[in-house]
């Protein structure tokens, strides 16, 4: 196809490129075409771009999920497959949790801050003292959640909201805890229907499944053209004052990160069967910079299930159950980032740590990425309590500057939902080798 130069990694990367370029550059460009902000007005075509992402996750998210409960409810492998599933979602969850306690501990993020760092930190702590966050806040929190409450939520508010009372406004307010639980319930009750009757929804969901990967497949083309966009926009909006201030706390989630691709690319990589490790890499090129652009998991979905199915010939049914499943409760993005976090509260306050204090550290940074299932902004950030509380460490007072970071954060933790996740999926989901040839042979 003549438009197919448009999903080429060069036109892609060429896209992030002039993105930040853009967002560097913003005020001069600004001056130079006389308007007052040229990344923010590019950002509005980026934004659409991704409204147009996010309109397909919750069909795809249902479909997928109850498609492939449907079919495993009527073959005899579902337990077992389940079963799989939540244990090597525990074990990554607590590998994330170990690494970032790890780098949290040798890394010491809050001590050697020099007397710029502590000035410009009194200077965040004073205002938020003075109530003028709460800009911040509205700020950093993205138009999903608008009518979120942004009080300090509790694991109890956690699990009621994943039972919905109405299941259109669940869905008309994007509720993924809710939404889930709706299609696993649905996906159950599939399997226990008469045959004929199971096989028709069953088919029912895999075609809109289809559809929407269809819609997907042609948004790609503009994908270039939407990064520039969204990165510009991005870019713009990130002050260099609180990125050099928290600069070593940035490196640190960096350095875990790059541990959690490293380790994660090698096991899809050994689990694909495919000879060059730099062709597994080429081929997870387009979700790694979907989810740094769009900061967005959910959104990166598509991209991800298309990757790991077509591309690398995974089971379809586990892939489909395993890969949505894992974006919305294995935050393991979030589990890292809350273990650098504790220990970076701990050591600005010269808080010592007891042995008892790392097993709670341990588990209640699991349980607190786990309960930012759905959330962004402010309440993925508040969930950090969930840790502090039990701590006796202090969370209103450094609240406001992890909410100055997190535009710089938000994409490495969103990668690290995605490319762990797809990892998870891969331990889980069988491989058909046979297919994967068929598909390299054709490309």
């Amino acid at each position: 196809m003549k438009f197919a130069i448009l999903k080429h990694p060069i036109a892609i990367l060429s896209g992030v490129a002039i993105g930040v370029i853009i967002g560097l550059f913003n005020t001069k460009l600004s001056a130079f075409l006389g308007v007052k902000n040229f990344a923010q007005i590019i950002s509005f075509p980026g934004e659409l771009y991704l409204f147009f992402l996010q309109m397909t996750v919750i069909p795809i998210v249902i479909t997928a999920i109850s498609s492939s409960l449907g079919k495993l409810m009527r073959g005899q492998s579902s337990a077992g497959l389940i079963k799989k599933i939540t244990l090597v979602l525990i074990v990554c969850m607590t590998a994330c949790a170990v690494i970032g306690m790890s780098v949290g501990m040798f890394g010491k993020p809050g001590t050697g801050l020099g007397e710029n760092t502590r000035q410009l930190f009194a200077e965040l702590l004073s205002s938020e003292q003075d109530g003028s966050n709460g800009l911040l806040e509205v700020t950093l929190g993205s138009s999903d959640n608008a009518n979120v409450n942004t009080e300090l939520p509790g694991m109890a508010s956690f699990f009621t909201n994943m039972i919905p009372a109405n299941i259109f406004q669940s869905l008309a307010l994007g509720s993924v805890m809710a939404i889930l639980f709706f299609s696993i319930i649905f996906g159950i009750a599939i399997g226990f229907l008469p045959n004929d009757s199971a096989t028709l929804l069953v088919n029912l969901c895999t075609a809109i499944f289809q559809v929407f990967q269809k819609l997907i497949n042609w948004s790609l083309y503009l994908l270039p053209v939407g990064l520039i966009c969204l990165m510009a926009g991005q870019i713009a909006a990130v002050g260099v004052q609180i990125f050099l201030a928290m600069s070593k706390f940035i490196i640190l989630y960096c350095v875990i990160t790059v541990i959690a691709f490293v380790v994660g690319t090698a096991i899809i990589w050994l689990r694909s069967g495919i000879r060059n490790p730099l062709t597994v890499i080429s081929m997870l090129f387009e979700p790694i910079l979907l989810a740094f652009a769009t900061r967005n998991s959910m959104a990166v979905l598509p991209s991800a299930i298309n990757c790991l199915e077509n591309k690398m010939g995974f089971d379809p049914i586990s892939t489909n159950l395993t890969l949505p499943l894992g974006i919305t409760l294995g935050r393991f993005g979030n589990i890292a980032y809350f273990a650098l976090g504790v220990f970076f509260i701990a050591q600005i306050y010269n808080s010592p740590f007891e042995p008892i204090h790392y097993l709670v550290i341990l588990i209640g940074v699991i349980f607190a990425g786990t309960a930012t299932a759905g959330a962004s902004g402010i309440v993925t950030l508040s969930m950090l309590s969930i840790v502090l509380d039990p701590l006796s460490l202090p969370m209103e007072a450094v609240l406001i500057i992890f909410m100055a970071i997190d535009p710089i954060i938000d994409p490495f933790r969103t990668f690290l939902n995605v490319h762990v996740n797809m990892a998870v999926t891969t331990l889980v989901a069988k491989h058909k080798p046979l297919l994967l040839s068929v598909r390299i042979t054709n490309n």
